[in-house]
């Protein structure tokens, strides 16, 4: 009887060290850039993004005055989804997001 109790703990030792090893570590990071616009101009802008295991959180800002003409506007990129922006805010549970200035009158620039 002695040795079935000793190895059951024993078993259990095992399941539980494995349990504690599993969680993996959040990887938060940021970067900032002057985005350009397609007819002149710069935006600066930083973003945040958090990786929590199985895709990104974040946020993005702008990080001094902007110079871009009237006209033109961010859009952001979320796993492709295009949309027209506001110049902060945040995100969560994606998997890629993107940033460019675009100019009603020029287009738009490449993504960052």
């Amino acid at each position: 009887m002695r040795k079935k109790v000793v190895t059951i703990l024993g078993a259990f030792g095992l399941a539980a060290t494995a349990l504690v090893a599993v969680p993996q570590q959040a990887h938060a990071a940021s970067a900032c850039t002057s985005l350009n616009g397609p007819a002149g101009g710069k935006l600066p802008l930083c973003k945040t993004w958090n990786w929590d295991g199985n895709d990104y959180d974040g946020s993005w800002r702008t990080n001094g005055p902007s110079t871009l003409p009237s006209q033109s506007y961010l859009q952001r990129s979320e796993d492709g989804r295009v949309v027209n922006s506001a110049y902060s805010g945040t995100y969560n549970d994606k998997s890629k997001v993107y940033f460019r200035i675009c100019d009603s009158r020029a287009g738009c620039a490449g993504w960052w």
